[in-house]
């Protein structure tokens, strides 16, 4: 089990490094309950939907890399922006680069963890 996250600086990095070792249960632990999530497609996906498009991630060797992140955080909740870069194999077997700007929002939970509540790698792109 990963180490708690209890800065919400911290989540960034983690989910970077949990989604390029190809752990799915380390990534879904970083997802607050109800997790909800913008794809690169403009779809939202949720719950089971959104652990599915997280498994298709990893089984495209999907390799993240994030940018520096800009962080406002209050009490309870954060909002994380910074570039990032995802190069994945389609399922045409071609591999695929991606980029973009997030705007995700946290929420520290009632024991403290940090999870990622609200995933949009599109930031406000269209």
């Amino acid at each position: 089990m990963p180490t708690p996250i209890t800065d919400a600086a911290q989540l960034p990095p983690a989910f970077e490094k949990a989604m390029n070792s190809g752990n799915l249960d380390e990534v879904l632990s970083l997802l607050a309950p109800g997790a909800v999530m913008r794809t690169v497609t403009g779809e939202t996906v949720t719950g089971q939907a959104l652990r599915d498009y997280t498994a298709g991630s990893i089984a495209g060797n999907a390799q993240l890399s994030n940018g520096p992140s800009r962080i406002v955080a209050g009490d309870d909740i954060a909002f994380i922006s910074e570039e990032w870069t995802l190069e994945i194999t389609g399922p045409d077997g071609n591999r695929k680069k991606a980029t973009g700007t997030t705007a995700n929002v946290a929420r520290r939970g009632q024991d403290g963890t940090w999870r990622m509540a609200i995933l949009n790698p599109l930031g406000t792109a269209a």
